[in-house]
């Protein structure tokens, strides 16, 4: 390692992902401490907002001092409402799709009363091989008649395919770190939502359902056709959808059929859990030993994941030889990387 270079004392999941996607990168972020100055986006916001209501849910329900999910709300709202209409127009209206798309996850999970909670935003650490502090955060610990799980929240636009779960090294590494501090990990769940909140039925001004709907559910639905002050029993097509969507609720040991919410519920066998390990290994020794100071020669992988990379402009700038110290200036500022992974005080 080059002495004048200072490198981050922990390796996280993040970094060990983001110095193998791209050197260049990695440089950015955790060699630098660059982050791009705050810019609001319709994934990230979505995202983050829902991520926070369930946060809070769930401290609820474990017993944690936390601020309530209706306060968590209606916070996130006044930040909205701070926004300039140009940015609420392109984000939507969150305040009532977060709500909505809240309440029928409730409704979907039933409120999750088959879950004991003993954890929730839960820093966990372990020594890897080669003497270096592995670090994470865990969304969740819970318990159910199957044992002790991980979970991890997830926003998707589209639901990942499960082929991708059994390749993911994030929640091997959880698992690991876990049971090395001797937490008795039975195995990981994915907890994913679309953040697309499902939407009331659309009617015809004369009477009659729209051939095209939008994405609904049952609580959504039947709220929405009270409120028009029609009877859901009137009209056989209207009962037929309404039986149906009634349907689309979780269980176990059923087809998970929901297009917004899904659980993907793995366990991951030792000699999976030993490859990961030692993979993850090879790439933190890979990144120490980096020779970073001659930043020049430091690789950039250019592919498509360019295009919504955080560092492209700077990247760019000091490719071609513009005046990247402009660049730098305006559009990034210093943080620290790891700050996430610092556990918050609980009120």
């Amino acid at each position: 390692m080059v002495s004048n270079v200072e490198l981050p004392a922990v390796i996280t999941h993040s970094l060990l992902k983001t110095f193998q996607r791209c050197p260049r990168e990695a440089l950015y972020k955790y060699v630098e401490l660059l982050t791009p100055r705050q810019k609001h986006s319709q994934p990230l916001e979505r995202g983050s907002w829902f991520h926070e209501l369930l946060e809070a849910k769930y401290k609820a329900q474990a017993g944690l001092e936390t601020d309530g999910v209706v306060e968590v709300h209606n916070a996130k709202c006044d930040e909205y409402g701070d926004l300039m209409d140009e940015e609420k127009e392109k984000l939507g209206d969150l305040p009532v799709e977060m709500k909505r798309l809240y309440n029928s996850y409730q409704w979907y999970y039933r409120k999750d009363e088959s879950w004991t909670v003993h954890e929730v935003e839960m820093k966990v650490e372990a020594e890897m091989p080669n003497g270096m502090q592995y670090q994470g955060k865990v969304d969740m610990i819970v318990e159910d008649e199957f044992g002790l799980w991980a979970v991890d929240h997830k926003t998707h636009k589209a639901l990942p395919s499960m082929e991708y779960r059994y390749r993911d090294k994030q929640s091997i590494l959880y698992i690991w770190a876990l049971r090395a501090c001797g937490i008795p990990i039975t195995g990981f769940i994915w907890n994913y939502v679309v953040p697309t909140a499902p939407a009331p039925l659309k009617f015809k001004v004369r009477g009659g359902l729209y051939a095209r709907q939008p994405l609904t559910d049952y609580p959504t639905a039947l709220r929405g056709i009270k409120q028009l002050g029609l009877d859901p029993t009137s009209d056989p097509e209207v009962l037929s959808i309404l039986k149906q969507l009634k349907k689309v609720r979780y269980h176990p040991d059923e087809t998970q059929i929901s297009p917004v919410f899904r659980r993907d519920r793995l366990e991951k066998h030792d000699d999976m859990i030993d490859r990961t390990v030692l993979e993850a290994t090879h790439t933190a020794d890979r990144f120490w030993n980096y020779l970073w100071e001659n930043k020049d020669a430091v690789e950039r992988v250019n592919d498509r994941s360019c295009d919504w990379c955080s560092f492209r402009h700077i990247c760019t700038a000091e490719l071609i030889g513009t005046n990247a110290d402009n660049v730098r200036r305006q559009l990034y500022k210093k943080a620290d990387p790891f700050a996430y992974y610092e556990e918050k005080s609980r009120k």
